[in-house]
């Protein structure tokens, strides 16, 4: 019924706009046509009026030659010789002009007229000849043997039939105008006719948009009364989730602690309960706020230097226990190709990894859940990576029409389960809206009885040349010799400042080289690249900003590490030059500030020397013979188990059982093996741990060697 009521006006708004759009042409049309008409006719016009003057050009020569026959005065010559001299060019425009016209009247007849008209000047020359040499009378009897006026009125009758028909033209031209005008009366009268219906059209439209207007407003102020609600229910949501967490922490801490002092099995089992349903409640508290935040727009996605191993050992040792009690497989694999430092927001992350990973040991009561890493570069101008995360489980699986619906909040797979791994559903929500935030995507492949695939793509992914945090020094010391060796590029066109940093680096291991502009740099880069480059900003030839804007075009120098270094004060200075630089550092800046920011790029040096001057000033103690044998029988009872399943978090804690010894015992080459144990455990490096772990032997032998010794 309302596409009905919307058609005929639709028809007189196609009508009216047609009208318009018709006398449009038609106006433009006739203005092409009358302009062509008109500009055809001033060419005709012009070609007339330069015939006209090539006969007056003529006529100035034969009147000049009379007056000087006559008087034998030279400046009556005058107009001859100009238009002997002017009559050349005037026949190059002539032919130009005639040459344009689309008539028969060609080249062949312009020359015939030509050679005519030089007849005409060499008998006036010959007579003037004569009137010098003869005198008078010898050039009257030349004259009045009548060739030359012969060839004059030639001359006339050729040059004013040539003219009759350009006037022919003019006329038709004429014609043709007139009825360009008559159509161009035509197009104004249409279109101020169409213009008076459109106005009405308009008027009666304008009436109806009023009213469509008014019912919108009140649309709109629906929707924002919704939208204020909606808004309301969040920040409500947000509010009594926060004031709720308060007491949760009491009751979490009270209740451990009461489960750690109970007297009775059924005292513990009361206050494990207590735990057990306090930590639901608090994921639970935890995940209403998260939705909430993202629905209200509160939440932000802050992208840092992060390596995706270190989250991999963290969610492995958050669910090993987990994975333990159930008799479920926690498997974690992180490709070699996954780059050291990607921007990514860790803690979202991470957020989503053990959502993920929570749901699948929900679900799983055999079988294995698999945490992979994997993805592979994309070509841009500076390198992107493509991050592949997935979560795989041999749980019972979601059915097919459960798939599409369960990212949804509150939506549950509706699968047969225990009634102590019931949810709230919110968890999947959360996932779906955080990928959305870090401009990813989260899909899912189940089939019932086999298991489930949760996969989170991150594309374009900025692979950072910033190490990440737990890379970063924290110490406040400053000794640049605490970094690993590196050649640095020193760009600025100030030689003071260059021979401060100079000052610097002084006995310093690492080797310096310097450019005075941009360009400059950009040669010294293409000799040899350096590890690091302190970039100024205003300089002459090439500033900072182009010169970083050239080395990021080629891919061969990308991602090299490339500091900003300025004197600008300016409001927002900062946070734009950190926009496009790896980092920043103002003028005048010290010593610490320089380490700091250089630590951001360039790891720590290991200093192995101190180790082991620290192991020679340690003499063994008889205490020795108690660790050793402390030593052996977690060789034979722990380290067989440890070894085999390479778990991380066992492995981390055997290595902190190993450094508590050593502490306690002032035992430095069991300390140093503990702490490489560690280290590899933070890095989640399986090589390095394999052989480390297997080399737990040989260090008792060591330390028994040492006792032995003295």
């Amino acid at each position: 019924m309302r596409l009905r009521q919307q058609t005929p006006k639709s028809i007189l708004v196609l009508f009216a706009g047609a009208m318009i759009l018709s006398a449009f042409v038609l106006s433009v049309i006739v203005w092409l046509r009358l302009n062509d008409s008109v500009g055809r006719r001033m060419e005709v016009r012009t070609v007339a009026i330069e015939w006209e003057k090539l006969v007056s050009m003529l006529k100035d020569a034969e009147t000049g030659q009379r007056g000087y026959l006559i008087t034998g005065d030279e400046t009556y010559l005058q107009p001859f010789q100009s238009a002997a001299a002017a009559l050349p060019a005037q026949y190059q425009k002539l032919t130009e002009l005639e040459n344009t016209q689309d008539d028969e009247y060609g080249e062949t007849e312009l020359l015939a007229f030509q050679r005519l008209t030089d007849r005409r000047m060499d008998e006036l020359r010959e007579a003037i000849t004569v009137r010098r040499r003869e005198g008078a009378e010898a050039a009257a009897t030349l004259v009045k043997q009548g060739k030359g006026m012969e060839i004059m009125n030639d001359i006339r009758l050729k040059a004013g039939e040539r003219v009759a028909e350009l006037d022919a033209r003019m006329d038709l031209y004429n014609r043709v105008m007139e009825g360009d005008l008559r159509w161009g009366f035509y197009s104004v009268a249409g279109t101020s006719l169409a213009s008076f219906l459109a106005g009405l059209l308009a008027w009666r439209l304008l009436r109806e948009s009023e009213q469509q207007a008014r019912r919108e407003e009140r649309l709109a102020m629906e929707k924002r009364r919704a939208e204020q609600a909606d808004r309301e229910k969040s920040i409500f949501l947000a509010t009594m989730s926060h004031e709720i967490r308060t007491p949760m922490n009491a009751i979490l801490g009270f209740g451990e602690l009461l489960a750690g002092e109970a007297g009775t099995d059924k005292e513990r089992r009361y206050a494990q309960s207590i735990v057990r349903s306090g930590h639901s409640l608090l994921q639970i508290i935890n995940d209403i706020l998260d939705l909430s935040k993202i629905e209200a727009g509160m939440m932000e996605i802050n992208p840092s230097a992060t390596d995706v191993r270190e989250l991999a050992a963290f969610v492995q040792q958050l669910f090993n226990t987990q994975a333990h009690a159930k008799g479920v497989e926690m498997r974690v694999e992180v490709s070699e190709d996954v780059p050291h430092s990607l921007l990514l927001d860790s803690t979202r992350l991470r957020q989503v990894l053990i959502n993920l990973a929570g749901n699948a040991f929900k679900f799983t009561e055999q079988g294995s859940v698999t945490v992979r890493f994997s993805g592979h570069r994309e070509e841009d101008v500076r390198p992107m990576y493509r991050l592949v995360v997935e979560v795989i489980d041999t749980g019972v699986g979601i059915p097919p029409e459960r798939l599409t619906e369960i990212f949804k909040p509150f939506v549950q797979a509706k699968v047969k389960r225990d009634a102590e791994n019931h949810g709230t559903g919110l968890g999947l929500a959360i996932v779906r809206r955080l990928a959305d935030l870090m401009r990813g995507t989260i899909s899912v492949q189940s089939e019932m009885g086999k298991g489930s695939i949760f996969r989170l793509d991150l594309p374009r992914v900025e692979v950072s040349a910033r190490l990440p945090q737990a890379a970063v020094p924290e110490e406040p010391a400053v000794d640049f010799n605490d970094l690993i060796p590196a050649e640095i590029l020193v760009v600025d066109d100030n030689p003071v400042n260059r021979e401060l940093v100079r000052g610097f680096f002084e006995n310093t291991h690492h080797q310096l080289r310097e450019a005075s502009d941009g360009r400059e740099a950009l040669q010294a880069l293409r000799e040899r690249r350096p590890h690091i480059v302190l970039m100024d900003i205003r300089m002459p030839v090439m500033d900072g900003r182009e010169a970083l804007r050239a080395l990021r075009e080629s891919k061969d120098l990308d991602p090299l590490p490339v500091i900003a270094v300025t004197a600008s004060s300016l409001v927002g200075e900062e946070a734009s030059l950190r926009q496009s630089f790896d980092g920043f550092v103002r003028k005048p800046f010290s010593r610490a500030q320089l380490f700091r920011e250089l630590a951001q790029f360039l790891p720590r040096r290991k200093r192995e020397s101190e180790s082991e001057t620290e192991m020679r000033e340690v003499q063994p103690t008889p205490a020795w013979k108690q660790l050793i044998e402390k030593l052996h029988d977690m060789e034979a009872s722990t380290w067989p188990a440890v070894r085999d399943g390479m778990v991380i978090s066992e492995v981390s804690a055997f290595a902190g059982r190993l450094r508590d010894l050593a502490l306690k015992y002032a035992c430095p080459p069991l300390e140093l093996y503990a702490s490489d144990l560690i280290s590899q455990c933070q890095s989640f490096s399986s090589g390095g741990l394999d052989k480390l772990m297997e080399s737990f032997p040989r260090v008792i032998a060591k330390i028994e060697e040492r006792l032995a010794a003295t």
